[in-house]
């Protein structure tokens, strides 16, 4: 009947050490179930009637003991380590400085019209821009003012000769 147990409380082990890989907790429900067969015939078990009820419900403890340190150290040495390794991004996320590489002030051409968003040229590199004066004519020399998440801050600077003005003029009548 020892042997019986110490089957069925592996079995139950095995079952908890799937459910880190397979969740749903049907694997790891039955597992404990099966863990808690085994204390329970530890203590029904005729093999063991011959022992007082202090040492089979010592026994019992014992397994429940081993059980629950098997599992942490499992969870803490294996599992963690094998789902950190495996699921884990480890990319690093570059600060808006270091991924622009532009300071500000530093000038530079728009090449479409910012309406407040669009393309600008800062030293033979291009960028996406967001123009804070709101629109900016293609051609229009800009200043770069700041960051923002995937864009560059710019103030225009001066228009192209021959563009538009930012600002409508009033019909007369």
């Amino acid at each position: 009947m020892g042997l019986t147990i110490a089957i069925v409380v592996t079995f139950g082990v095995l079952l908890m050490i799937l459910e880190t890989f397979i969740p749903g907790m049907i694997a790891g429900i039955l597992g404990v179930l099966c863990v808690l067969a085994g204390v329970a015939l530890v203590m029904v078990a005729e093999d063991f009637s011959h022992l007082p009820d202090w040492q089979r419900t010592l026994i019992a403890c014992g397994i429940i003991v081993a059980v629950i340190l098997f599992m942490l150290i499992w969870m803490r040495c294996f599992a963690v380590k094998i789902f950190h390794r495996t699921f884990t991004l480890q990319a690093t996320v570059p600060s808006l400085d270091q991924e622009k590489g532009i300071a500000p002030g530093t000038e530079g051409t728009a090449l479409t019209e910012l309406r407040p968003l669009g393309r600008a040229e800062f030293g033979g590199k291009r960028h996406e821009v967001r123009c804070e004066d709101g629109f900016a004519p293609a051609g229009s020399l800009i200043r770069v003012s700041g960051f923002e998440l995937g864009n560059l801050l710019v103030r225009l600077r001066s228009q192209p000769s021959g563009a538009p003005s930012t600002i409508p003029e009033s019909p007369t009548h």
